[in-house]
């Protein structure tokens, strides 16, 4: 049995390619409207108007601090049946802007509402391994009264390590297990919060074991009783 290519007439080729032509112009124009929310009953959230229950307070273009809200593109935020809101300034982007250190920022700022875990740092580096810091929650350190202070955090793989600080100028060093000093920058406060995070350091790990490994942060001594950290992935 032979088979034949069929010759398409060329008015069905042309009538074929305006459809298509026509259907991407369609998509096009569909991406590029902006629907119009009413801002009362829906939201806009990405490119949809999204029930006003389903977004959370200080939303979608912002997030909470504590009872205030914070909103991502400098607006001041709406209030709206007496609750505050974000409102998105345009359409599926309203963080498109935002590089990746602005979202670590934000993701550590709404830590602060969680209960912080406790946390004793120890007066040797030898001691380490009896002070532990998990990653992605907040977490309160007591800090020897006259003695510097160490804790850990796992380093999970080869990245770089965000670690927010909440008092300017007790983090001393990071150091590896081996006591090496590891690749850390102060790069300031941070930007969504900075009276609770004074200091952001990014602390380049390497860990190509496929085991945790762990990371110390080494206080200096006698800088405060106490600190807040929140330790996050950062790249």
């Amino acid at each position: 049995m032979s088979f034949r290519s069929r010759i398409i007439p060329w008015p069905f080729k042309a009538l074929a390619a305006g459809l298509l032509l026509c259907s991407c112009a369609l998509d096009e124009g569909e991406a590029a409207d902006c629907p119009e929310c009413d801002n009362v009953t829906e939201l806009l959230v990405g490119d949809k108007c999204v029930a006003i229950e389903e977004v959370a307070k200080c939303g979608p273009d912002g997030h909470s601090h504590g009872d205030a809200c914070h909103c991502f593109s400098g607006q001041d935020p709406t209030e709206i049946n007496g609750t505050m809101y974000c409102l998105q300034q345009g359409c599926a982007g309203a963080d498109a802007g935002q590089d990746s250190e602005e979202d670590v920022d934000m993701q550590a700022c709404e830590h602060l509402g969680d209960s912080a875990e406790a946390a004793t740092a120890v007066e040797t580096f030898e001691e380490f391994d009896q002070a532990h810091v998990d990653l992605d929650l907040l977490a309160e350190i007591a800090l020897p009264a006259d003695h510097e202070g160490f804790v850990h955090f796992p380093g999970m793989e080869t990245t770089e390590y965000a670690v927010f600080v909440s008092t300017t100028g007790a983090v001393d060093a990071f150091l590896d297990a081996d006591g090496e000093s590891l690749d850390a920058q102060n790069m300031g406060s941070n930007t969504d919060c900075p009276d609770d995070f004074k200091e952001v350091w990014h602390v380049s790990v390497t860990n190509n074991t496929g085991s945790p490994l762990p990371q110390v942060i080494r206080f200096k001594a006698g800088s405060v009783a106490s600190v807040k950290v929140v330790i996050l992935k950062a790249s």
